[in-house]
């Protein structure tokens, strides 16, 4: 029988946590197992029926100090053994740069709720993310919540499931079994009033803050599916690697 299956969440900074997927995992049967960078404490070594969730945080992928060359070389062996892994914001420039995609400066930065235009942050599926199980059951456009300066430039070895105007790569596969989301729908209340109050890059539209009752009823059931999804392939993938080690 397959062991119960792990999440290893890697989360860089105390504000930017699983927000909804954690309770989501749970509720899935998964053990979840946090690493707090910011604690000193050491990146998981991979094991066998583990996934891997990596979260956000203000630092740069291009980063050559502090965690980032380490969590790096950590997604490196992530997608060279094909476990099972998510990054969002910084998680999926991490891998995208591990990968050896260049990540740069966005065009505009995208910010909290609402776009430049004052209209609500959406992503458009492309035609394979239409038909790709990781987007199964989303509606299109996708409402997103924005918090990003930073963009993974596009490039065929990245397939992109999802995009906006300012930023290619919003939902993208970097491997059979390794996926990003650059915006936020992990977004749970706690996380947003938290955010606003703490995070620098948001405090000068700290107005939009009266816009997240609103904005979370539309983003929340969203976040549920879409990392429902991930957490059904992960663990099909995990069962496939346990089916095959058995054979071994």
């Amino acid at each position: 029988m397959p062991r119960t299956p792990q999440l290893r969440i890697v989360q860089t900074i105390a504000r930017e946590g699983p927000g909804l997927i954690a309770p989501l995992a749970t509720e899935r049967g998964w053990q979840l197992q946090v690493t707090q960078l910011w604690t000193d404490q050491p990146l998981p070594e991979p094991q066998q029926g583990q996934a891997f969730l990596l979260l956000g945080g203000p630092a740069s992928a291009n980063d050559c100090h502090g965690r980032i060359p380490e969590l790096i070389r950590l997604c490196q062996h992530l997608l060279e053994q094909h476990i099972p892994v998510m990054g969002i914001c910084l998680g999926l420039q991490v891998l995208a740069k591990a990968k050896g995609c260049v990540i740069r400066a966005a065009r505009q930065r995208e910010l909290g709720w609402l776009d430049p235009q004052g209209q609500p942050w959406t992503l458009h599926q492309t035609p394979a993310g239409r038909h790709h199980p990781l987007l199964h059951g989303l509606p299109d456009p996708l409402p997103v919540f924005q918090l990003h300066g930073e963009e993974v430039v596009p490039e065929c070895s990245v397939e992109t499931m999802a995009s906006s105007p300012l930023c290619h790569n919003q939902i993208a596969a970097l491997g059979p079994a390794a996926y990003g989301v650059q915006g936020h729908m992990e977004l749970d209340q706690a996380m947003a009033e938290r955010w606003f109050a703490e995070d620098d890059d948001l405090r000068p539209i700290a107005h939009q803050a009266r816009f997240s009752q609103a904005g979370l009823k539309a983003l929340i059931p969203v976040g549920r599916t879409l990392y429902g999804n991930w957490l059904t392939l992960a663990a099909r993938q995990l069962a496939s690697d346990h089916a095959i080690s058995s054979e071994e």
